[in-house]
């Protein structure tokens, strides 16, 4: 009995004492026990009984109240109906919320509590007892759980690795229960208890700030499940900001520097950082910039005056200026360096060198002497400058510079066979000096490879090819330079002697040099030998290689048709029947390109057309020999040409037949008699003459230059014998004259005179002049002699001789 029950109890006594009785409300059916099934939903009638109002025409005011223990809002408040029959009464329902959720688990059994009150009378109080059972269905999440958004959970980024995050709870637990997460993409994972583990290397520093969605299915012995939805946000935890990369910096400063002058900078990372010396305490040498962290020196630094400032060591702390507890240092070690003023000496200073193309790698060309005056035991470094070239062809080992990489005499062409580079000679003084020796080294050729035979080593000609046609031509490569440098010869299988082919020893172009004939060989397989040429410093080393070349001769249509026998004579009477063959010619082609049958002509000796050819086949057709006729002959000699081909070229050949015809008067078919007579079988020769064949303007062009060139070669030749025969007898006047006056003194001549006579000095056979140029000297002699006409002699100098005409034509 609860305290309600208590306080009605103690009223109705007070009542009676009194001696006053007042009617009280009726609950019929309470208390009482209920079992509901956890599994039943909203709606659900949990209990249903009657509220009787003694005074009938009363109405429980106000409406019943309901009280649950433990507390929860799984259940509606009370609902009155009215009822007149039977009797007048009231029943009362309660039934299950919209957010009931009933689990065994939790709460098996809930205490309701009820009052009612009727106008007039004494409220009513009862107790129902609503116990949940078990119910064996599918696995039921939570609702939050399996609703749409579902659960959010927050985790630091620094979690431990495999901690449990989140526990799946069901609204009724069960045993056989698999966990599982659906298309996971995540780092997390999930165990068989349904704990959502965090990764098992830990959260790393990208996954600060990410969230990471869970679809999580839990699925029982019968593979009845539900499903629901966590959200691991991953929080990104405080880190210090401030932080330097390195703990130590070695820094090397050079003397004689001014005050202030900035020795090196620090910087560390973070947020409002600032800077400060920590260490040594009383340091007066250096100072740090607060905000940019530069290190300035306060005054001079001077080995000589202060030997102390040659080495120091500072420690420098970097600090967050709104938390100063967020810090970090870091370490300098500061070493003043004396000044260097002299370059490094070496020897030599330049080196040339010549090597060959095949100088092994690794190979010293030469080893350098050098000093630095300002330290003999300074350190000194050796490096190789130029272009790409020759940088990377040779290598420093110290002081020894070798060869880095094969020394190609081909490659290096572009560079006219030398390598140009720089030997860079550095001190380890402050600030260091560098001394370069120039370097000059020429490549000589080498001969390393052989020449390579062409891919393509087959060449075909027809037969017919005329001397000097080109055949082919051997394309051989050599890779030493100069590039393809080759000489070539043919070794052997051009043919007899002399040879079908030759080759041109620098084009490698193979020519025909002798006559080629299908019929007799097809093939000709050339050793061509190729010999490559100035490829060496020593040109007695040389390489060489055969390559074989295969020629196929081509079939051409060059020989005639040949019948056999050329010559067949026969006997046949005319009364023969003309539907028999007279004869069959057997004739062949030596040349295999011929294709087409051969054919047959007469061409002559078939007097009135008495016979005719069947393919090679003679038929004749019928004889008539009339009496007292001559004009059928009695002998045919029928001339057959046969012909290998319709197109050119085309040769042939004529086979020679000679028929006898005997007149025979009877109608009866004679038999024919043949007589071969075997003659020498001819020999055909073919001759093939090339001639030249020009233009018909082009010859008549050519003779009317040739007749104008002989006109003005003619006048030439006439002028200048003109004018030297002119010149001769000029002379040979005045020689004639000079002796004409000897003659005149020593006897006495009186008078010369000279004259001009063309027609004597014409018949006189003097020299060819023109007439008016012939001189005719008359003399004059005592009166006992003749007078006589005298000339120029052709035989002597200066001589005359008489002219063989009368006196008085002079």
């Amino acid at each position: 009995m609860g305290p309600h029950g208590h306080q009605s109890f103690l009223l109705l006594l007070a009542l009676c004492a009194t001696g006053a009785f007042v009617s009280a409300t009726v609950l019929s059916g309470l208390p009482t026990t209920v079992s509901v099934m956890e599994s039943a939903g909203p709606g659900t009638i949990i209990v249903e009984f009657n509220l009787t109002c003694q005074n009938e025409s009363s109405v429980p005011t106000p409406a019943p109240t309901l009280q649950s223990t433990p507390p929860t809002s799984f259940f509606n408040q009370p609902t009155v109906t009215h009822h007149t029959s039977p009797t007048v009464h009231y029943s009362v329902q309660i039934t299950l919320s919209p957010s009931a959720a009933l689990d065994a688990w939790q709460v098996n059994q809930y205490t309701l509590t009820l009052e009612a009150t009727c106008p007039g009378e004494m409220p009513a109080n009862g107790q129902l007892f609503v116990q949940i059972h078990t119910v064996d269905g599918p696995p039921q999440c939570m609702a939050r759980f399996a609703s749409q958004v579902g659960e959010l959970v927050q985790v630091p980024e620094d979690v431990a690795p495999l901690t449990p995050i989140y526990t799946v709870v069901l609204r009724r637990p069960a045993s056989g229960l698999s966990f599982t997460i659906e298309d996971n993409d995540t780092p997390l994972t999930i165990d068989h208890t349904g704990q959502v583990l965090a990764p098992g290397s830990g959260f790393i520093p990208a996954h600060a700030g990410q969230a990471f969605r869970l679809q999580i299915l839990v699925t029982d012995r019968s593979r009845r499940n539900c499903s629901g939805a966590v959200t691991v946000r991953v929080l990104p935890i405080h880190h210090p900001h401030i932080n330097f990369t390195v703990e130590w910096r070695h820094v090397a400063v050079l003397e004689k520097r001014g005050a202030m002058q900035l020795i090196t900078q620090v910087q560390a990372q973070g947020d409002n950082v600032r800077y400060e010396i920590i260490a040594p305490a009383a340091h007066r040498l250096y100072t740090i910039d607060a905000v940019t962290g530069e290190l300035r020196n306060t005054y001079q630094l001077d080995l000589q005056r202060s030997p102390e400032v040659a080495h120091t060591q500072l420690l420098v702390r970097a600090y967050n200026m709104l938390h100063p507890s967020d810090s970090d240092t870091m370490g300098l070690n500061i070493t003043v360096l004396s000044t260097n003023t002299l370059a490094p000496r070496c020897s030599p200073a330049v080196f040339l060198a010549q090597v060959p193309e095949d100088t092994p790698i690794g190979w010293t060309l030469v080893t350098l002497t050098c000093m630095d005056p300002d330290a003999r035991n300074s350190s000194l470094r050796y490096q190789v400058e130029g272009d790409q070239h020759s940088r990377y062809s040779f290598r420093m080992q110290g002081p020894q510079l070798q060869v880095n990489d094969t020394l190609d005499y081909d490659s290096a062409a572009s560079a006219r066979f030398q390598y140009v580079a720089t030997i860079l000679v550095t001190d380890s003084g402050q600030p260091p000096l560098s001394t370069r020796v120039p370097v000059l080294v020429t490549v000589t050729p080498k001969n390393e490879h052989s020449p390579a035979c062409p891919a393509s080593t087959m060449f075909s000609v027809p037969e017919d090819a005329a001397f000097g046609d080109t055949v082919g031509q051997v394309n051989g490569t050599d890779l030493d330079y100069p590039f393809n440098n080759i000489e070539y010869s043919i070794a052997g299988g051009a043919g007899a002697n002399p040879p079908a082919f030759y080759i041109g020893p620098r084009t490698g172009e193979i020519h025909v040099l002798g006559p080629l004939d299908y019929e007799s060989k097809q093939v000709y397989i050339l050793t061509v030998q190729l010999r490559d040429v100035a490829n060496d410093a020593d040109p007695r080393h040389q390489r060489s290689v055969l390559c074989d070349i295969t020629i196929q001769v081509q079939d051409t249509n060059d020989q005639p048709p040949r019948c056999t026998p050329p010559f067949q004579e026969f006997f046949i009477y005319s009364t023969r029947d003309p539907s028999l063959p007279l004869v069959q010619l057997q004739c062949s082609d030596e040349d295999k390109s011929t294709v087409l049958p051969l054919t047959y002509t007469l061409v002559g000796g078939n007097t009135n057309g008495r016979f005719r050819l069947a393919g090679n086949t003679l038929l004749h057709f019928a004889f008539s020999y009339p009496p007292d006729s001559i004009r059928e002959p009695h002998t045919f000699e029928l001339l057959v040409e046969v012909t290998d081909s319709l197109s050119t070229p085309h040769h042939s050949t004529t086979a020679t037949l000679v028929v006898h015809v005997t007149p025979w008067a009877t109608t009866t078919p004679s038999t024919t008699t043949t007589r071969t007579t075997l003659q020498k079988e001819p020999l055909v020769v073919t001759r093939t003459e090339r001639f030249w064949a020009p233009s018909p303007w082009f010859v008549a062009l050519l003779t009317v230059s040739m007749v104008l060139l002989l006109v003005v070669l003619a006048w030439l030749a006439w002028k200048l014998l003109g004018r030297a025969s002119l010149d001769s007898h000029v002379a040979k006047n005045n020689a004639a004259l000079g002796e004409l006056e000897k003659e005149t003194s020593r006897t006495s001549v009186l008078s010369l005179v000279l004259m001009l006579c063309p027609r004597m000095c014409q018949a006189a056979a003097l020299p060819r002049l023109p007439p008016e140029h012939c001189p005719i000297l008359r003399l004059a002699w005592p009166t006992t002699a003749p007078p006589r006409c005298w000339a120029p002699s052709p035989g002597g100098r200066n001589s005359l001789r008489a002219c063989p005409v009368p006196s008085t034509h002079c």
